[in-house]
């Protein structure tokens, strides 16, 4: 049977790996229920080329140009994206990807089709059951000249990473998608595709009524999704995330935009999912995308901005320029953006604030490096904090590169890799510095409020400048959690608008490790047992690798009593992070409680660990004083306690709210008059 488009021998031609159909025949399955939907979607008969062939490599020796050519005159193309699929080594990838995409370059339909709504839709339309490596992601960009726009077939929960079943519960998915529902996906598309073909040049209008009902999200709402490197040079990641991180920073200025939080919009960097998912997940109904291109001092920026419920572009454009001019680029990127959506303030057309940035863009870039490092937190803050001084050796008058630095000096102390008598100075001299040359600046209102909360103890001082950050910047994540947990919890000890605030932060960034990860220890101190370990389990789905999100779950489960699973996720902390005194003062204590799963031997062997770090390195105080106090080391823990107090641990505050590790500290009632020494009542 020939295809619906003449000259061609196939309608669709399913690519996958041989090994991706041996286990449980996923490939053989899909394929299957994908003619079952295509029947009850499309009204021609669609044809289908797909190789059941259980054995690997007996396709390689067959000739290429006469087994695959006429079959390869396919209208679209189904690359089954696995973990193996993006191989060199692989016949589906060099004789089937390669070839097929070559061939749309020369064929009548080019590898691009017009669809009826006005957008543009790939020949390849790619479904993945694997969450993909970033080399095999970029092998793929680099193929294709752009993202991948893939339907993912993907059943997530901590730990798994496997293929999309029918018979999955959606609601234990991490992804939330159900298998009938993507399949849809993939049929939709194809119909749309093949129609369109079919009927050039036919555009569909859609009435008021429908588009309502696919968009609830406010109109004047964007996610800044992060750029794509297209340079030869992966290093260059961090200068790409950095241009779509300050084009967000310029956007959540303007009054009446919803601008969707840094974190939650970089979880889809490398995924390439279905932009009306991505809509959906983020609830804003406009994306921007684009892609980074830097060779010598030449810089080329695409950048789209696209309606997620349709996919339609409403705007784009290519910018070519010397690398000295990606500032006014990324400031021409924010007025279109709001020229689009009709942003206006009191009656007038918003003008987006340009932000107080150096004009060196050597200093710029190692700027955006350092805010690179000072992500991945733990020692390579160390590495951020050499990025921001070469920065400000070109330009000293940095005030990003400043604040970048207070904080990661700050970050440094708090994570217990320096000591209070190193990281406040250094951390002080340059948020002064900050605070001074940029003002308007909510990265330095927050530097300066984290030095006042955690090492001045100035109460009245940290509330007023978070505050002030939030004012600047109302959907800065890193202020509102500060503000949520350690001002409003730890100082104040108003539950209530803690969480109304930790809750916001997840409103705004809501696929945020981080942000429920703060919600967990808010619910945490207000009781709230079952909601502090769902918003740890979230925080741990989002982001596995982060030692802080496992380190949120034990602390959840301690408190509830789930020792077993409590014990796991504090070593799994400990595994991920290099055992990081955080995670193994936590499971020392965990290790005394009074149950089944009682180690005292374990215990004191990590109590020795923590004493061996101290002499050599910098262990906060406090972490000392709690594990001692455990181990029923009373007289200890109280000299280590007045060292916190002494040096100004910034860890020490904790004591104020009620953590599984720090029952037994508050039991001694010295500790608890020592505490109002800096101003804190039980």
């Amino acid at each position: 049977m020939a295809s619906i488009a003449d000259g061609f021998t196939y309608d669709i031609f399913i690519s996958y790996r041989q090994n991706d159909n041996k286990y449980d025949g996923w490939v053989s399955e899909f394929v299957v229920n994908l003619q079952k939907e295509l029947e009850a979607t499309v009204k021609d008969k669609i044809n289908i080329y797909f190789d059941d062939n259980p054995y690997d490599g007996v396709l390689e020796t067959h000739n290429v140009e006469k087994s695959l050519t006429d079959k390869l005159k396919s209208i679209i193309f189904i690359p089954i994206l696995s973990q193996t699929y993006c191989d060199i080594s692989s016949y589906a990838w060099q004789h089937e990807f390669l070839t097929f995409n070559r061939m749309t370059r020369e064929d009548k339909l080019s590898s691009d089709v017009k669809l009826r709504n006005g957008n543009t839709a790939g020949r390849i339309l790619p479904v993945r059951i694997h969450n993909l490596d970033s080399d095999d992601l970029n092998m793929l960009q680099s193929e294709l000249g752009g993202q991948v726009r893939a339907i993912d077939f993907i059943y997530r929960e901590p730990g798994v990473n496997r293929p999309l079943r029918p018979e999955d519960n959606e609601e234990k998915n991490l992804n939330r998608t159900r298998y009938r529902n993507q399949l849809n996906k993939v049929a939709n598309s194809i119909k749309e595709i093949l129609i369109s073909i079919q009927s050039p040049g036919k555009l569909i209008l859609h009435s008021s009524k429908e588009d309502l009902s696919v968009v609830s999200s406010d109109p004047k709402s964007i996610a800044v999704l992060p750029f794509v490197n297209m340079s030869n040079d992966p290093e260059q990641e961090y200068f790409s995330d950095g241009i779509s991180e300050e084009i967000i920073n310029t956007l959540v200025q303007i009054p009446g935009l919803k601008v969707a939080g840094r974190t939650s919009a970089f979880s889809f960097k490398n995924r390439n999912e279905d932009l009306r998912a991505v809509g959906e997940k983020l609830n804003v109904n406009t994306i921007l995308e684009g892609s980074v291109r830097k060779s010598g001092n030449r810089i080329r920026i695409t950048a789209q901005l696209i309606e997620a419920s349709t996919g339609y572009h409403l705007w784009s454009q290519k910018f070519d320029r010397e690398l000295n001019d990606v500032f006014v680029i990324q400031d021409e990127i924010a007025k279109a953006i709001v020229e689009q959506l009709q942003v206006t303030l009191e009656g007038k057309p918003a003008i987006p604030k340009e932000r107080l940035q150096t004009q060196n863009v050597e200093a710029y870039q190692l700027y955006l490096k350092g805010k690179a490092f000072f992500y991945k937190r733990g020692v390579d803050m160390f590495e951020g904090i050499r990025c921001f001084e070469e920065a400000l050796k070109i330009d000293p008058d940095y005030p990003l590169a400043l604040a970048g630095m207070a904080e990661s000096y700050t970050m440094l102390c708090l994570h217990s890799y320096l000591s209070p008598e190193e990281a406040w100075p250094k951390a002080d001299t340059v948020a002064n510095r900050a605070f001074h040359l940029g003002p308007d600046l909510a990265e330095v209102h927050n530097a300066t409020g984290i030095i006042a909360l955690l090492f001045e103890r100035n109460w009245i001082k940290a509330e007023k400048e978070f505050l002030t950050a939030l004012k600047l910047n109302p959907r800065y994540l890193q202020s509102r959690c500060w503000y949520a947990f350690f001002y409003l919890v730890v100082v104040r000890h108003d539950l209530e608008e803690a969480l109304r605030q930790a809750r916001l932060a997840v409103e705004n960034d809501p696929l945020s490790s981080y942000a429920h990860g703060i919600v967990s220890m808010v619910a945490l101190a207000a009781d709230l047992g079952e909601e502090s370990n769902a918003a740890a389990e979230r925080s741990v789905g989002f982001d596995q690798e982060a030692f802080i999100s496992w380190y949120y779950l034990g602390t959840s489960y301690h408190y509830s009593g789930n020792f077993e699973p409590a014990i796991q996720a504090y070593q799994k902390a400990i595994d991920i992070s290099g055992r990081h005194n955080w995670a193994l003062t936590n499971l020392l204590s965990i290790l005394l409680e009074p149950s089944e799963f009682q180690q005292v031997s374990a215990a004191n062997s990590i109590y020795r660990e923590l004493l061996a770090k101290e002499k050599t390195g910098f262990v906060n105080p406090f972490l000392l004083a709690v594990a001692s106090a455990a181990l029923g080391k009373n007289e200890e823990a109280i000299q280590y306690v007045k060292q916190a107090i002494d040096r100004h641990d910034p860890l020490f505050p904790l004591l104020h709210s009620p953590r599984p590790e720090c029952k037994a500290i508050r039991a001694i009632p010295q500790v608890i008059e020592m505490l109002k020494s800096i101003g804190l009542y039980l």
